[in-house]
């Protein structure tokens, strides 16, 4: 992932894996987020703020918990979007 798909991830206004409202800023909705364990919430609050790699790894992981594969996280919201 690069910086600005980080930051496209953060300004969407919804969750990329449930479509609900979610917090500026965040990678995924708040309800996404409380069904993951706690020391994997971290890396997908405050986007924006945080290196590259740091919210690349927590993507990758919340995929992995949430049972999707990693080549999916484009569509999880990893990646460019297709219109």
């Amino acid at each position: 992932m690069t910086k600005d798909q980080l930051k496209s991830l953060a300004r969407r206004p919804r969750c990329p894996r449930c479509d609900f409202d979610k917090t500026i800023g965040n990678a995924l909705c708040r309800r996404c987020r409380t069904k993951l364990p706690a020391q994997m919430r971290a890396g997908l609050e405050g986007i924006p703020s945080k290196d590259t790699w740091i919210v690349t790894r927590a993507l990758r992981a919340a995929a992995n918990y949430f049972d999707v594969h990693f080549a999916s996280v484009r569509r999880f919201g990893g990646g460019r979007r297709r219109h």
